[in-house]
């Protein structure tokens, strides 16, 4: 199945790693996990929102303009 995560982009659910909240950014795990990425790794969805979520897949992080409660709950209605 598939989920959508923001400006007409989806993604496999079977890819999906983890969905985490971006406002966590503060949080030093996740600062570092975001700027450890290779170049290329990281796709910016819907460029005039703020991120609200990042979505880990298998080998691309997305940001996402929806929020990680709302993507869940798609993420829970496609399995």
């Amino acid at each position: 199945m598939y989920l959508h995560i923001g400006d007409a982009r989806i993604v496999f659910s079977r890819e999906v790693i983890g969905i985490f909240q971006y406002d966590q950014y503060d949080n030093m795990i996740n600062r570092e996990f975001l700027e450890s990425l290779p170049e290329g790794a990281m796709k910016v969805i819907a460029k005039a929102e703020k991120p609200k979520s990042f979505v880990v897949t298998d080998n691309t992080v997305f940001l996402s303009p929806i929020s990680p409660l709302t993507l869940g709950r798609r993420q829970k209605k496609t399995r």
